[in-house]
């Protein structure tokens, strides 16, 4: 008789035990998927603003490289320099 209540005692124990490390371990999933899943969510979102800044830049660029953008912005500090004509002379005096 004894036995078996010792029995039934680590039985019960082992019983409570599992289900809660059961429980536990499925909660802990649970939590890790949901964060995982919120930090996929913040990665996208900031992959589609750093495009759009990338997008921007690149036009930016484009148009600082431009052939207008250039011309306007040199013509007021730069002179349009006309080679002087020079004759040279060489006499040969023997």
């Amino acid at each position: 008789m004894k036995n078996n209540n010792l029995f039934k005692f680590i039985f019960y124990t082992l019983t409570v035990f599992s289900i809660s490390s059961i429980f536990i371990a499925k909660t802990t999933i649970k939590n890790e998927c949901i964060h995982t899943k919120s930090d996929i969510e913040k990665l996208n979102n900031r992959f589609i603003a750093n495009k759009d800044i990338v997008k921007q830049l690149q036009s930016k660029r484009e148009y600082l490289e431009s052939h207008g953008y250039v011309e306007k912005y040199l013509s007021n500090r730069m002179i349009a320099a006309t080679p002087e004509t020079l004759i040279i002379n060489i006499e040969n005096n023997q």
